[in-house]
């Protein structure tokens, strides 16, 4: 079996840098999927640009933490602060959650509206993921497949990664302390993946095999992607990436990745990494792929 990797890049429809980091990472690097988000404040500029990335694959970023909601607010009251707007607080949102004061119907009904109104712009999404992993939680996956099931969306993102993945390959000094941050979050996210993994044995998605990013978010460098990609198990691996070109809208977003997305860009158009992957016999798809397997694929890599 050979080593397949979907290098997804996450937050399309963000901003206008967003947007053209994007798709120059696609063009020029090794980007070969992205997630747009429907509550984007490009996400018109993001669907435009389209035109001109017609191999790249294209899922949706739902959208639970941040920005304007979709659906019409009177019906998804319980998922908005005072302002009227998707609380940008995960913080909070958690504990909301906890506390049952957020409303599974309306997470729900947020869900289908993001996904209606990336197939009126006429895309067929490939996949489903989150922004900022709500769907790690067993409730907002609930929400996630049911609206899979019901659009025909076929994959999603398992955002597990192999615990004992740990690697400071190419980071700065002042990145480290960064990482280990990172890797806390990862730790407390695994209390749910064990959950995950049963919802999704019943469910009709499939996942890749194995996940690369979520402690290295906003770190990735040259180094450390051809780490990861000397790491690579046998089967589909998802690498998650956040490229950008910097504009003003970025500057000013409510975000920590500023910064971490330009230099993130150079990295995934750099000659050691396309170098690195043809080294390593690695060969680039995106979810489309996973849609033609016969089986469901949930392989456990997080453990």
């Amino acid at each position: 079996m050979r080593r397949k990797l979907i290098v997804n890049a996450d937050d399309f429809g963000m901003c206008v840098g967003v947007n053209t980091g994007i798709i120059r990472a696609h063009q020029a690097g090794i980007v070969t999927s992205t997630t747009l988000m429907a509550n984007g404040l490009a996400f018109d500029d993001a669907v435009a640009r389209l035109r001109d990335a017609p191999r790249l694959g294209v899922g949706i970023h739902l959208v639970l933490l941040g920005g304007q909601p979709v659906a019409p607010p009177s019906d998804v009251r319980s998922l908005l602060g005072p302002d009227g707007t998707l609380p940008n607080d995960f913080g909070l949102f958690l504990r909301r959650l906890l506390r049952r004061e957020l409303r599974p119907a309306e997470i729900e009904i947020e869900f289908r509206a993001q996904v209606e109104k990336v197939l009126a712009a006429g895309l067929q999404p490939t996949h489903l993921d989150s922004h900022k992993h709500t769907h790690a939680h067993p409730q907002v996956l609930d929400a996630m497949l049911r609206v899979a099931e019901s659009y025909g969306i076929q994959s999603v993102r398992r955002p597990h990664e192999r615990l004992t993945f740990a690697s400071l390959a190419g980071l700065r000094p002042g990145e480290i302390l960064t990482f280990i941050k990172q890797k806390a979050s990862a730790l407390a996210l695994a209390r749910y993946a064990a959950d995950f993994r049963a919802r999704l044995r019943t469910a009709s998605v499939r996942t890749p095999d194995a996940f690369f990013g979520f402690a290295h978010t906003g770190l990735l460098n040259p180094a450390l992607i051809c780490y990861i990609l000397r790491l690579l198990p046998v089967g589909t691996s998802e690498l998650m990436c956040h490229p950008s070109e910097m504009d003003d809208t970025l500057r000013h977003y409510p975000t920590r990745l500023k910064a971490s997305r330009v230099r993130e860009l150079a990295a995934l158009t750099d000659a050691r990494v396309q170098a690195e992957i043809t080294r390593q016999n690695i060969q680039l798809v995106s979810f489309a792929h996973l849609d033609h397997c016969n089986e469901p694929r949930t392989t456990d890599h997080a453990r």
